[in-house]
Order: C-alpha cells, then structure tokens, then sequence
C-alpha cells in the first residue's frame, strides 16, 4: 500500500527551502500513482490551500516519491516553491479517487482518503475539526526541534498503519531513504494482546475472547471495551483482574459461562449480525465510561469485525484493518490471531472455529490447494498499470465471493501466494488457498473450483476489470473438478478438426485412385451444371 512516509514541515532557517513530504510504497519497487492526490490543509479553517494531482507520476525502484522545495537535495519528484508547506497546526493528506478532483480551498473531508498526518511545529496549538475528520479520537503530533541542532522531520517508525499517528516519531530527516528510528524508540510488542474472538450465531451460548501473553503476567490496570453501533460508541468496559495462564492464554467468558481462566463475566452480547460492524480493544487504563468514543490513547492493542466484507472500518480505522466474519448462519464462529505467510512474521486474524483455551486454528500451508483462474480482458493495461491494487481487490472479493456462495468458512488469511499476469486479453490468476486441517482439504478444493467460476466472475465485477466470466478454474491434482468451458471448447474444436481431416483424406484417395471409366455415366452439361 502507498502511504505518508515522513513529513519536514519546518526546515531551519527563514528561506524554508527545505521542506517535503515523502511517501512510501511498501511493496518496495516501482509503482504508479494513477487517481493519487496530495492535499495540504490549513488548521485554523480546515481547508486545504494546496492540491496535487499525482497521476503521471511513479515512485521509484525502492518505492519512495518524493514531493518538495525546488531547492532541496536530492530533487523532489514535484517541486513545491519555498515556503510551502506550513508549519502548523496544519495536515498533509492522501487521497485516492478515479472521480473526485481535490481543489484548493475544499473543506476537509473523509472521502477517498487513504492517510493523514495532522502535525504542529508550535506546542499550544490544535487543529480540532482536521483530527475529527481525518484521525479521530487521536493526538496532534508535535515536531520538536530541540530534538536536534540539525534539521528534524516526522517519520513514520512504529507501523505500516494508514491514518495512525502514533506511527510517527521525530528523527533526523532522510529523504529518499530508510527512515532513522532508533532502536528504543520502536515500542515493545504489547504484554497482552487479543487471541481470539467467538461472535455467537442463533441461540448459541459460546461467546468469548481470549487473552495471550505471558504466563503469569497480570492483567489488573488493563480494561476490555467492546465498541458497536452506527456511532462507534463504547457499549460496554470492563476492567480485567487475575493473570495470564500457564498455556499463555486467558479465556473471558462473556455470558456467565465459565472460562478457562476462571474469571466469569457477563455484559451485552457483541455479535456483530446485530449491527453490522464492531470493535474490541484492550486499554491501559482501569475504565471507560459508556458512550464514549474510541481512541489511540493508552491502546494496547484492539480487533475490529464486520459482517460485510466490503465495509470499510469508519469509526474504527485507527484502530486497525476491518475483519469479516460470516454473520446469520446460526452457528458460532470466531476470528483467531494468525501468522501470515509460512515465515509468520506478520500476524492478522482468520475465520476459524472457537478453540477456546487452545492453540488457535488457524490455516496452514500443509494443508494447502492450488487453483487457476484465466479470465478474458478486452484490455490488461489496467491491470498492468494498477498490479498491486487490482491484485489486492481481486483476492479481497474472491474470498468474499467464495465465502458467500460456498459456506466455505475462509477469509483473506486463507489466500496466500496470488499472481497475476496479464498478456494481450488473457488474464492468469494462480495461488493456494489454506486449510486448518487435512481432513477437510479435498472438500475445500472441490468446493472452490465448483463455486470460483460465480467467484471470480463477481470479484471481475466488482474490481471492475470489465472482462468476460472466466474460461478456466482448475483445482489442484486429486480434486474432483467437473469439465469446465475451455475444456468443452477443446473438445469441439479437436472433434471438428478430426472430421476435416477424414473428409480430406478421403478426397485425397477417391483423387488418387479414379473410377472405371466404363462405369462413368457420360451426362448432359445443363445437368453437370445443375447439380454443381
């Protein structure tokens, strides 16, 4: 994804020749900026006194754009006059839009928006409405500069999250390069973090969440929130007493059953088939009064669940990425914390079944099954142009789209390895898609190829490529896939083509060995010419 990368308001010195914004690719190569806009806003009227249309532009081989003073060293991408960039309080924002056009002089606004960083060089003062709009429920970030006696920027350092501001630390500037964040200053993971969530289906009793660290840690000071609602108010807080078991793991009940950690608690059901959406999060601090909003102070960390896999977070984008849960099926499903990828460095949540007080089940590459798309496109500039996003929405809504039509109980963590290609009019998808388990294996890869042909015709849809349904969806070797349409156009074609071959010989051979010519009726020419 494309995000702000640092920011240097305020250069020393009264030219102010210095200052830029950079931004940062983390796919780390090339990528186009086509229907990216950057808005600078003033803080004391909330609207943006410069607007950037970005399309044209491409980062470069690291993935860093660079937009900045004309004089400044190395040279910017787009060049900005002296002095442009304000000090403060004041926000640089990122948009992405086929249709909206940014403009000088527009009020602030949520739309489009893919990160925002609302910043001040001058301590007492605030930019209220550009935090409510942009980063709500967070801080102003404060460039200090008796951080150095040279020239200092704000950089981000702590994460990879768009529109949190707690990503952000104040470091010497490094245009154009790896951005210097020292060792202490990157926070230690949490003590505690979420594990697990079960969102109860029907008349179901198996509502929990389940606590990990490390055992024997204690989670007195520490207070669980469960945020819903179209407002995103806090529904309920509860403060946490006891420790971390022996297997690192804290079951809470919420429904006055009994958890593993035997702590018994009980408040209003979060199942998100209610609402739609939802968050929970885990908060330093003893209690939050109900009706409150969420907010970036004293996070520890915090889980946000949605039963539309479209929906975006809203009031919970700081919080973290939005996770879809099947919501309506009468059965409990959970959403467990997962490593990502076979070398599990980066964790997320996956769809799976409660495993309450055990290793979470989540899905492996062992127990993985490969699938093949080919789908026809009148044209693959857009997907050549827009890889990494038209890749990113493809498999968002092929997941979507198999959980719909299959029951297949999979989300995105169950994706892995999907590539792309596209030449001339033929598109090729590949990847595996995970199971938890080898039972059911055979079954997910025999229910993917029978429901991918209405899968990926809808993720075609709805990532609008505007191509064809698809021709090809092959599962790996031993499913049990019926013959699908390339296979049946083969099979015409070979079958004519074995005709034309029978007929042709036989022309040949009645051509090469002629009739008796005592046997050859002699006939009239009006008659030859009639019956040719």
């Amino acid at each position: 994804k494309l995000l702000i990368n640092e920011v240097n308001p305020d250069s020393p010195g009264g030219g102010e020749d210095a200052e830029y914004v950079e931004l940062f690719y983390t796919g780390r190569t090339r990528f186009d900026l086509q229907g990216y806009w950057l808005v600078f806003y003033n803080g004391k009227n909330s609207r943006a006194y410069r607007a950037l249309d970005l399309s044209g532009h491409q980062t470069d081989e690291l993935g860093y754009f660079l937009v900045g003073s004309s004089g400044m060293s190395p040279a910017p991408m787009v060049r900005l006059p002296p002095n442009t960039i304000q000090n403060g309080a004041d926000t640089v924002a990122l948009y992405y839009s086929n249709t909206t056009r940014y403009a000088v002089n527009m009020a602030v606004t949520a739309e489009g928006l893919v990160d925002a960083v609302v910043y001040t060089s001058r301590m007492p003062e605030k930019a209220g409405q550009l935090v409510k709009v942009l980063v709500p429920g967070q801080s102003i970030l404060y460039e200090n500069d008796s951080h150095s006696t040279e020239d200092e920027s704000l950089s981000r350092c702590h994460s990879l999250s768009a529109n949190l501001q707690s990503s952000f630390q104040v470091t010497t500037v490094t245009p154009l390069g790896e951005n210097f964040c020292s060792s202490s200053a990157a926070p230690a993971p949490p003590a505690v973090r979420i594990s697990e969530l079960c969102l109860a289906g029907g008349a179901t009793s198996h509502r929990f969440v389940e606590l990990e660290g490390k055992p024997g840690t204690s989670l007195g000071g520490l207070s669980l929130v469960i945020f819903s609602g179209k407002e995103g108010k806090a529904r309920a807080s509860v403060p946490l007493r006891g420790t971390i078991g022996p297997a690192g793991l804290f079951v809470l009940a919420l429904d006055g059953g009994h958890g593993h950690g035997g702590t018994n608690l009980t408040f209003q059901d979060i199942s998100a088939a209610g609402e739609g959406s939802g968050a929970i999060a885990v908060y330093r601090t003893s209690l939050i009064p109900g009706g409150a909003g969420p907010t970036s102070g004293s996070l520890v960390d915090a889980l946000v669940y949605t039963c539309e896999h479209s929906a975006a977070g809203g009031h919970w984008d700081f919080l973290g990425p939005a996770y879809a849960v099947p919501c309506g099926d009468g059965r409990p499903v959970s959403l467990s914390r997962c490593a990502r990828g076979s070398a599990g460095a980066e964790l997320h949540f996956a769809v799976s079944e409660p495993t309450p007080g055990l290793q979470n089940g989540c899905p492996q590459e062992a127990f993985a099954v490969d699938f093949h798309l080919c789908l026809l496109m009148p044209n693959c500039s857009t997907w050549t142009l827009h890889h990494g996003r038209m890749l990113e929405s493809l498999g968002r809504v092929l997941v979507s789209s198999l959980a719909e039509e299959c029951s297949c109980g999979v989300s995105e963590l169950y994706l892995q390895g999907l590539n792309l290609t596209c030449v001339g009019s033929l598109a090729r998808v590949q990847g595996q898609l995970w199971a938890r388990q080898p039972g059911p294996q055979a079954a997910v890869g025999s229910e993917a190829s029978r429901c991918a042909s209405s899968a990926a015709g809808r993720a075609r849809a709805r990532a609008r490529a505007g191509a064809p349904p698809p021709l090809q969806v092959r599962g790996s070797p031993g499913t049990s896939a019926s013959f699908q349409g390339w296979e049946i156009a083969l099979f015409v074609v070979g079958s004519l083509l074995l005709v034309s071959l029978l007929v042709g010989l036989a022309f040949y051979f009645i051509k090469r060995h002629p009739q008796n010519y005592t046997n050859i009726e002699m006939n009239d020419r009006g008659e030859i010419a009639a019956d040719f």
